[in-house]
């Protein structure tokens, strides 16, 4: 499997653990905090920015929501899997949670208030940044998991063509 798809589709599987650590966590959190998940937030506002918000429903919006976030996860799942075999350390879950905070911190701390987008990391409580900190230390330690499986036994697990008992 190319270094490409094995990102996306590590990151693929990834995201779907920190989607739903995002959704347990956000139970806990106190009434007053529970405003919609910050993925939606920042989709809400990219649409609001772009114009294009006037032409979704709510199902729509929530679409989109998962659509940029699975998208923008498996972007950054493909610069892991490039980078994989060149961070040091041999232990797959502490370069994936490293791995996962770092793009946490550059994303809330840098990219989204750089854009001027809502959401940034300065703007929530210490509950809701906690709650992005550990759902990013969650998918990035499954996608360092999950890129490494795929990388090392990926073609004999998903090629049926190297069966030994198929016949040629």
């Amino acid at each position: 499997m190319n270094t490409i798809l094995r990102g996306i589709w590590a990151s693929v599987m990834a995201t779907g653990s920190m989607t739903l650590t995002l959704f347990g966590y956000f139970k806990k959190l106190p009434f007053l905090q529970k405003a919609p998940l910050p993925p939606a937030l920042l989709s809400e506002d990219v649409v609001a920015k772009t114009g294009i918000s006037k032409f979704l429903n709510s199902q729509k919006q929530q679409q989109v929501t998962m659509v940029s976030h699975f998208g923008y996860g498996a972007a950054a799942g493909v610069v892991y899997a490039f980078l994989a075999e060149k961070i040091p350390g041999s232990n797959p879950l502490v370069k994936g949670a490293a791995f996962g905070l770092a793009v946490w911190a550059a994303s809330y701390y840098g990219l989204i208030p750089g854009l001027g987008l809502a959401s940034a990391g300065a703007r929530m409580t210490k509950q809701r940044n906690l709650m992005m900190a550990v759902s990013h230390v969650v998918w990035g330690s499954s996608l360092a998991f999950a890129e490494q499986e795929l990388r090392h036994r990926g073609k004999d697990m998903l090629d049926g063509r190297q069966h030994p008992l198929r016949a040629h």
